[in-house]
């Protein structure tokens, strides 16, 4: 295989390639995965080369009557209709775009928030002087849509915070009775709170962790220092450790004094030698602008053979069961390999690695780890989380790292509930001037038990329920009637899942079936379903507060909210339905595998075998043990 072309299947490795376009195949016009990619790879939000840049989000007002009423049919006349009018409407250099749905947008560069008013009320014009005629009747429909306005830098200075806020300008249009469009800065508070507390919550920093950050610093002082340094953040679920990592992860990616990467444990492959050390090195390739192609390149022919083991891409393309087993001697030289490999891939820079779950990382990764921090050519920070260790009578892999005397720099730090005064100021974050009743903070604390993820959970019911509400500058918590508080965390949970329809119920236990984090290609190829319908459920479960989406190398992926939700949606799950689901997720997974797309059998041998399919359960245990004993 050449290097660009392996650079190539390293970048798609957990995407379905086949699925990964930038078009919509309906409209023509450009999808929600080219607009995420222009943000983030096209537009220099730091140095605001391009800015003004203005963003247009176009809803269809009361579509679903169209669908339900007229038939799918006339709905796709009616997008392809919008598509053309957009086309027609925009200027050579602006970007119609087909987010998801019945949702579009268009990009306007070089645009301020006024420029994009003015598209806007053409596009408002046109849709008046030029109504929709369904094509095998002529019968007109009367189409109307709301459009939200927004600006970079007016009213964002990155792509995240220029959808909300023309996603929020967009809401106040509605609440204004549609057919009309809203720019933000020109809204009423009022009408749009319900849309602006959960923006506010989604972007809410932690509280009650000065301690840990702390630790942090003093760490990164250390790796200042050329120190390296191992920390953990241990909890049980919910406590807030992926939630701890993210944030410090955000805080350290604005600094290139050292290279940054998150990677995640996975139960399914803990026993699988340097899985998460390959997870580590993929990921770090792809963070390099020229996907490490040159460091690949000036591999041995030995260094390669040794890497494969680690990377199986890098091997031939024979992937039968006939391997052999390295040896004694060969399991060394690959070690060997491994070490030097990872500093020179990162050009020698210091190194923080992000890892959450780390009581599922191998052995032989931790081993390697060891081995680097006791090294001076190569300064590491190791920051992690792990849950509360549970005595089964066998100590993890984890465990052992940990017990090992040595002179390493291994810190340990519990997560602690939040008490009333924490929860007071989150509150206080999220919802500035905030009156609430007396004693609220206590009585949330004692609900909560201080998990900060069911605090979040009823936060977000407030808004959701308008128990929340502004009176003039100042916000308002009303005063709950006797027993509105749920009583767990899986209450709200269960409450929440029963509100999609039979498809987005499908289609979230397929995601949990899968695991906590799975890209959208895959999620709609193993459903087999067009990728608007997944994209629709997925903004509908992120609504809800059951997902979250991040854009990562030309995909989107969804993280379930918390591992916690994971567990309750997949435990809601019927036996016999969760089998089958195991099963197709299994049969997908196995022609990625096929095509070195996923970099594991051992994925493969757990879902047959949830899915009683024990042969192939076996067949592909037996090819993880020929590639990596």
């Amino acid at each position: 295989m050449q290097y660009q072309e392996l650079v190539d299947v390293l970048e798609n490795v957990g995407k379905d390639p086949s699925r990964l376009i930038f078009e919509d195949e309906l409209t023509g016009i450009h999808n929600r995965r080219f607009l995420l990619s222009y943000f983030e790879h096209r537009v220099r939000w730091e140095t605001g080369e391009e800015y003004p840049l203005a963003l247009l989000v176009i809803d269809l007002d009361r579509f679903k009557d169209v669908n339900d009423t007229h038939g799918h049919d006339t709905g796709d006349q009616v997008l392809t209709w919008i598509a053309t009018l957009l086309k027609e409407v925009v200027g050579e250099d602006d970007m119609p775009v087909r987010y998801g749905g019945d949702e579009f947008m268009v990009v306007l560069p070089g645009a301020s928030r006024r420029d994009g008013a003015d598209v806007a009320d053409r596009l408002l014009q046109h849709t008046r002087d030029r109504p929709f005629k369904v094509r095998a009747s002529g019968v007109e429909l009367p189409i109307t849509m709301s459009i939200g306005v927004a600006s970079a830098p007016e009213d964002a200075s990155d792509g995240k915070g220029l959808l909300q806020a023309a996603d929020t300008a967009l809401y106040h249009a509605k609440q204004s009775g549609r057919d009309r469009a809203a720019a933000a800065g020109d809204i009423d508070p009022k009408k749009v709170f319900p849309k602006t507390a959960l923006h506010r919550l989604q972007v809410t920093g932690i509280v009650g962790r000065d301690d840990e950050l702390s630790v942090v610093a003093n760490s990164l002082e250390a790796l200042s220092q050329a120190r390296s340094c191992f920390l953990i953040f241990e909890g049980p679920p919910g406590i807030g450790k992926t939630t701890l990592l993210d944030t410090i992860r955000n805080n350290l990616a604005v600094d290139d004094s050292f290279v940054v990467t998150k990677v995640w444990g996975d139960q399914q492959e803990a026993y699988r030698p340097y899985y998460m050390l390959q997870r580590i090195l993929v990921a770090l390739i792809n963070q390099k602008k020229d996907k490490g192609s040159s460091v690949l390149e000036g591999l041995s022919e030995a260094e390669v053979s040794h890497l494969a083991h680690v990377i199986p891409q890098l091997a031939p393309e024979d992937t039968s069961d006939a391997k052999q087993e390295p040896d004694s001697q060969t399991r060394q030289a690959i070690f060997a390999t491994l070490a030097r490999f990872l500093p020179r891939l990162i050009e020698y820079r210091p190194l923080v690695l992000i890892i959450d779950d780390l009581q599922f990382a191998d052995e032989a990764t931790l081993l390697l780890l060891r081995v680097l921090m006791e090294r001076n050519e190569l300064t590491l920070f190791v920051c992690g989380t792990a849950m509360e260790s549970i005595h089964t009578g066998e100590a993890s892999p984890l465990d052992r790292f940990l017990r090992t005397e040595d002179d390493l720099d291994v810190r340990r730090s519990r997560l602690q509930p939040l008490g009333p005064n924490h929860i007071a100021e989150y509150l206080g974050t999220v919802f500035p001037s905030l009156h609430m009743p007396d004693g609220f903070q206590d009585d949330l604390a004692a609900t909560t038990q201080g998990n900060p993820l069911f605090l979040a959970e009823i936060i977000r019911k407030l808004v959701t329920d308008q128990k929340v509400n502004l009176v003039g500058q100042q916000w308002v918590i009303e005063p709950l009637e006797d027993g509105y508080l749920p009583k767990s965390l899986e209450e709200i949970v269960i409450e929440k899942i029963a509100a999609l329809d039979d498809e987005g119920m499908d289609l979230l236990a397929r995601a949990s079936t899968f695991g906590e984090d799975i890209s959208v290609s895959m999620l709609a190829g193993s459903a087999d379903l067009d990728e608007n319908k997944v994209l629709e459920f997925l903004d509908r479960a992120e609504t809800l507060g059951l997902v979250k989406m991040d854009f990562q190398v030309n995909d989107e992926v969804m993280h379930f909210l918390g591992k916690r939700v994971m567990d309750i949606s997949y435990g809601s799950i019927d036996e016999d339905r969760r089998s089958a689901l195991h099963e197709e997720v299994g049969q997908y997974q196995e022609r990625l595998y096929q095509q070195r797309l996923l970099p594991s059998a051992s994925l493969l041998a757990y879902h047959f075998k949830r899915s009683a399919n024990q042969e192939k359960a076996r067949q592909y245990e037996r090819a993880q043990v020929a590639y990596t004993q």
